[in-house]
């Protein structure tokens, strides 16, 4: 029988809210590179290595954790559990607290908010100012 890993448990609830405010940190350091182009284009490369860098931290951080949650389906054959109406055991159970629990805290939508909302005002400032 292959290894099993336990549960993980949650990150501290510092971890989530560091890593949104690195994500968004990334998201506006890119907006930002169109108003630096018209009012501080000496600002454009420290925008840009904030940008790339926070984002890669973030994309790692978001990568480990889609990680944790399949091993934790895929060890628990979690899925096939209950397609065929299983009952889970008090360890699957923990599993599913945990899946249910970290997709509920996450601060991705927020992140997906703002990037949106700053997108759209950094395309709105440039056709602004440069029409």
């Amino acid at each position: 029988m292959p290894e099993r890993h336990p549960v993980p448990r949650p990150f501290p609830r510092w971890v989530p809210w560091f890593a949104f405010l690195i994500g968004i940190t990334a998201s506006l350091s890119y907006r930002l590179i169109i108003v630096a182009k018209h009012l501080d284009p000496g600002l454009i490369r420290p925008l840009w290595y904030v940008a790339v860098c926070g984002n890669s931290l973030f994309f790692l951080y978001r990568y480990l954790i889609s990680l944790r949650r399949q091993r934790v389906v895929k060890e628990r054959a979690i899925m096939e559990k209950l397609e065929k109406g299983c009952c889970l055991s008090p360890e699957d159970c923990q599993a599913l607290r945990y899946l249910v629990y970290s997709t509920v805290i996450t601060k991705e939508k927020w992140n997906y908010f703002v990037i949106f909302v700053s997108t759209f005002l950094a395309i709105l400032f440039d056709l602004l100012w440069s029409g």
